[in-house]
């Protein structure tokens, strides 16, 4: 059986690790404020924070962004569950907005009608709350303005629409985390990055140091963070045998899909058109692993029925799969996982 995901982890981002211990590096220092500095460098904000966990970092992000008793704060049901517990950790009330067909994201003239003061933007899978304008002819972004906007890029990271629209542009404050399976890992924790308005506040109140990512973490990140793009490029090469296989099928990639848009090829997400069930059954046969892609969002523990909450995140939800997708998949392998997505049921 194909494993269905290994990190991306190389020589020179051990040796990485390994230094910060040989110079006794270990905790917050340096190398955590190096890390803070590239990543505000990849989405254009000003100053930022690193964090040893992901709650943590939203948690932080919530509060500057005025997340309190009685603040609506609009999610989309694909978010992750985590979303729901910090909020109301926060006092604040969670509005389900359900998402856009084409994109997989927040609905933004539902937004403008949900009354919420802040949106907390999860991008799915390398997906961008991005359409196609008719009368320009050219891809602008969804308008939130209606809103104050957390950006998190935690799947979307390296994704961009030509070089005008990327992942990290729309939010005044952006959050991105570096798990051990996510698209740049730190081995755990997460950062925040902050313009405009949100600069002072930041560095009025930066985390306490029981809070911040140790150096550690932050090596690995920062040499995962620097080698990005030639990671998405190799990544990429895979995507595309994926996606010529799927064009023979009924079913349809998730997210979006405009001709200048260019993915971090982070993940294949499929939207089936028959059940997941089968999908997984004839992809096993094939010694193919294949997943829900939404096991662990937060339509997974709503209460009423989905479908009358948010009704193409339920869809989404319900129909949605994943095939692994990254660097150290085998040529064999990847021609493997192509052959079955050719022939999905």
């Amino acid at each position: 059986m194909i494993q269905f995901y290994k990190p991306t982890l190389k020589r020179k981002d051990m040796d990485s690790v390994l230094q910060t211990m040989v110079n006794e590096e270990i905790g917050p220092g340096k190398i955590s404020r190096d890390f803070v500095q590239a990543f505000c460098e990849e989405v254009k904000a000003t100053t930022g924070a690193a964090y040893r966990t992901y709650p943590d970092c939203l948690s932080a992000a919530l509060r500057l962004m005025g997340a309190q008793k009685g603040v609506r704060v609009a999610v989309s049901p694909l978010s992750p569950a985590i979303y729901r517990t910090v909020i109301e950790n926060l006092g604040a009330q969670m509005v389900i907005v359900d998402v856009d067909k084409e994109t997989g994201c927040p609905n933004d003239s539902l937004i403008a009608e949900s009354g919420a003061e802040i949106l907390m933007l999860y991008e799915n899978f390398g997906t961008l709350p991005a359409k196609y304008n008719e009368q320009t002819t050219f891809a602008e972004c969804c308008d939130y303005s209606s809103v104050k906007v957390i950006e998190d890029i935690s799947e979307s990271i390296g994704s961009c629409i030509k070089d005008e629209i990327r992942a990290g542009c729309i939010g005044k404050i952006v959050v991105c985390a570096f798990e051990e399976d996510s698209i740049v890992s730190a081995g755990g924790g997460a950062v925040l990055a902050v313009r405009g308005e949100y600069v002072t506040a930041l560095r009025g109140k930066g985390p306490s140091r029981y809070l911040k990512m140790p150096d550690m973490n932050a090596a690995l990140g920062l040499v995962q963070l620097v080698n990005l793009p030639q990671n998405c490029e190799k990544r990429r090469d895979m995507l595309k045998s994926y996606q010529q296989s799927l064009a023979k099928t009924k079913h349809r990639q998730f997210g979006l899909n405009l001709l200048d848009f260019t993915s971090n090829a982070g993940f294949f997400a499929v939207h089936l058109d028959s059940r997941p069930d089968e999908t997984v059954k004839f992809a096993s046969r094939h010694n193919v692993p294949v997943q829900m892609a939404f096991e662990d969002c937060i339509l997974k523990e709503i209460e009423g029925d989905p479908f009358e909450i948010a009704p193409v995140g339920a869809s989404f939800y319900y129909r949605t799969v994943r095939f692994p997708l990254y660097s150290f998949l085998r040529g064999s392998e990847v021609e493997e996982i192509s052959r079955v997505v050719a022939h999905l049921p």
